[in-house]
């Protein structure tokens, strides 16, 4: 039997993936919506935590993509716990599908299109035109900008 782990987006979209379901605490926080809700526990959904362990490789794997800044904590969990049980993580959201890409994780979008391509960000500097990461170059000290570049 497969094991699908699932984003806020199965729930919200009410496609339910094949086999084992199973979520985090986070994306259950999520689900505001009544019906979503209800689907949560239609679907038999299990709720667990990633491990300390799996949520570190996440976040590294999300550094390392540059997706890390799209991510939130619950998409963070949700990819960990992924990655902790090698399951199917079953999302709409791009950056999440990118980084479960790279991880070598299969993927089922629940109601957008696939991404189509592995793409890695990076950033670089508008001062003097270095690539680097976090806030600010650490060269020149001009702040990042929003707009990054894709290397594909």
């Amino acid at each position: 039997m497969c094991m699908t782990v699932a984003d806020a987006s199965v729930f919200i979209w009410g496609k339910r993936p094949q086999g084992e379901l199973i979520t985090v605490p986070a994306v259950e926080a999520e689900l505001k919506d009544i019906r979503a809700r209800s689907r949560l526990h239609i679907y038999d959904a299990r709720v667990e935590s990633p491990s300390s362990m799996a949520l570190k490789a996440a976040r590294g794997a999300a550094e390392e993509t540059g997706d890390i800044r799209s991510l939130s904590a619950a998409d963070l969990e949700v990819l960990a716990k992924a990655l902790e049980l090698r399951a199917t993580l079953a999302t709409d959201d791009y950056a999440l599908q990118n980084v479960a890409l790279h991880l070598g994780l299969k993927i089922e979008p629940i109601g957008q299109p696939r991404i189509k391509k592995k793409r890695k960000y990076i950033q670089r500097c508008q001062g003097c035109g270095r690539r680097f990461e976090g806030e600010a170059c650490p060269d020149c000290g001009t702040p990042a900008g929003k707009r990054k570049r894709c290397m594909k």
